[in-house]
């Protein structure tokens, strides 16, 4: 288990937190939040599954992949605050077809409480989903598929989609910071 210190200068509170993932622009989003509210806070990082295919579909997909990631998180870190994020897409039915990602937070805090929030939506390209889809959700992601095409970062096709407007990173921000907000 991996821990970073993050100290503000105008520190609310002493926060003892665990992510339920290495990733890099989950944990870059969570210090993000952090660092926004002012908040001090010692983080964890745990390496975990998610339990979901690779490439989560719909809201029980992706809900059971953050939550799994933050019970996770919970073991590894009983007394403090569990944090697990999972992007999913989202499909419409709607003619012609339209696909959002984002991502799921769940945040378990120390009194027991479960936070669940979003992060805002970023549209996938309709070909890209369908390329997705024909090689397998169980191993292959949107994002993948959109780095191939456009020679970018699996891990962060927002960037790509928004010309470096939105990082996946930031996007998350957001959506944690609201979670925290709920503290």
């Amino acid at each position: 288990m991996e821990k970073l210190t993050l100290t503000m200068k105008k520190q609310k509170r002493n926060l003892d937190v665990t992510l339920g993932s290495t990733s890099p622009q989950k944990l870059k989003a969570v210090l993000e939040a952090f660092e926004r509210l002012a908040i001090q806070i010692t983080l964890s990082t745990v390496k975990t599954s998610s339990g979901q295919n690779a490439q989560p579909v719909g809201w029980d997909e992706t809900y059971a992949g953050a939550f799994t990631r933050a019970t996770s998180a919970r073991k590894k870190n009983p007394k403090g605050i569990a944090i697990g994020i999972e992007n999913g897409i989202f499909r419409s039915s709607i003619n012609p077809p339209t696909t959002l990602d984002m991502a799921i937070i769940v945040v378990l805090t120390k009194d027991g409480r479960r936070i669940v929030t979003t992060s805002q939506g970023i549209q996938f390209p309709e070909d890209c989903v369908i390329t997705a889809e024909k090689h397998g959700f169980k191993e292959t992601t949107v994002g993948s598929v959109i780095a191939e095409k456009c020679n970018g970062d699996p891990a962060d096709p927002h960037s790509l989609l928004t010309k470096g407007r939105l990082t996946r990173a930031s996007i998350l921000a957001e959506g944690i910071t609201n979670a925290l907000r709920q503290l």
